[in-house]
């Protein structure tokens, strides 16, 4: 949908245009000697985008395929554990070594991103939270998500009600940007006890115990489809906690057992773990190697050189309209500029 440009947008804008065609953030050159990891999460038509509660994490089947004819165009393309050997083997590649990461195990991961990625020619990683596939439960900013969404739109005291629970919990009831993500971000603040409480009270208040279809995860036969078509499969834990908050009983289970359980699910190795929600410590990456593990990734931004920690590796979230001009039409420009280290208030 089209949105209206402030002026800090505009300039920065015509700053990407300029280096772009300076090549100054031209991938060949900012991303030489590095290995860039890009993550997506959910990808939905523009009508089931609307009807979700993060927008943010997704990205449509149109925006996904601009997307990857841009990187394809300038990275050699790729799944994380095929990219990450490469990488350190040091081999020589003409264009920069990327790796393309999925999140969370979404049902339309493989419904839309599947056919995208085959189009182009390209392997990625997908990371599956073991128990809500065994499920087939949402996680729980979903079904958090959805019931603040059926709790607004109800006309009858929906609103109070919402307002109620939260206040009742301690969180606060205002602030700027997405009301829905505002309240996911101040829930991961509270214990689990709490967090799953609060999910349950909303769930109950709303009557949103089904989810739309949409929302569903992919099924282990679907996730075995996308293994044998040479993508690469990873854990994301077993129950998608935050793992700094974990005892050490609870974190080996949440690494060594959802890496068992996919091993025996899939038949074949799990090399990779991608921490839920981006939490991640010295303690939880020192499971994650004791696990067997090969590397692991966070949400923090940047690209990673051959110093980087393999179990602290950094990733780029790809947010489709962070990259959009006012039409929602792609801009390379944007793209190369938001990457490239000098993008204000984002390292590299």
């Amino acid at each position: 949908m089209p949105h209206c440009m402030s002026a800090k947008t505009i300039l920065r804008s015509s700053i990407a245009q300029f280096l772009f065609l300076t090549k100054l953030t031209a991938p060949e050159l900012r991303g030489h000697g590095h290995l860039s990891i890009v993550t997506f999460h959910r990808v939905l038509p523009e009508a089931d985008r609307q009807s979700y509660p993060f927008p943010n994490l997704v990205v449509t089947p149109e925006e996904l395929d601009a997307f990857l004819t841009y990187f394809t165009e300038h990275f050699d393309c790729g799944a994380l554990a095929t990219q990450h050997k490469r990488y350190l083997s040091k081999e020589k590649t003409l264009r920069p070594l990327l790796a393309i990461t999925f999140d969370d195990a979404q049902h339309d991961n493989y419904q839309y991103a599947r056919p995208v990625l085959a189009r182009h020619h390209v392997k990625a990683s997908f990371f599956i939270p073991v128990v809500a596939v065994e499920r087939q439960e949402l996680l729980w900013h979903d079904r958090l998500g959805f019931a603040v969404l059926a709790l607004l739109e109800q006309t009858h005291d929906g609103r109070e009600r919402l307002v109620r629970i939260l206040t009742e919990t301690g969180l606060p009831v205002s602030g700027t940007g997405n009301l829905v993500s505002n309240i996911v971000g101040a829930a991961k603040e509270l214990t689990l006890a709490a967090r799953l409480r609060l999910v349950t009270s909303l769930a109950e208040a709303s009557g949103a115990n089904q989810a739309p279809e949409f929302a569903r995860l992919m099924s282990f036969e679907e996730i075995g489809e996308l293994a044998a078509e040479g993508h690469e499969i990873g854990s994301h834990s077993m129950t998608h906690c935050m793992m700094p908050e974990c005892d050490d009983r609870a974190l080996n289970y949440e690494v060594a057992e959802s890496r068992r359980v996919l091993q025996d699910r899939l038949g074949l190795p799990i090399e990779t773990f991608c921490y839920p929600n981006g939490n991640f410590d010295a303690r939880t990456a020192h499971a994650v190697a004791k696990a067997g593990y090969h590397r692991g990734v966070t949400t923090t931004w940047g690209s990673n050189g051959l110093e980087a920690d393999q179990f602290q590796l950094r990733r780029y979230d790809m947010v489709a309209k962070r990259v959009q001009d006012s039409s929602g039409k792609f801009v390379p420009a944007l793209l190369a500029f938001r990457m490239s280290g000098f993008y204000p208030g984002l390292g590299s």
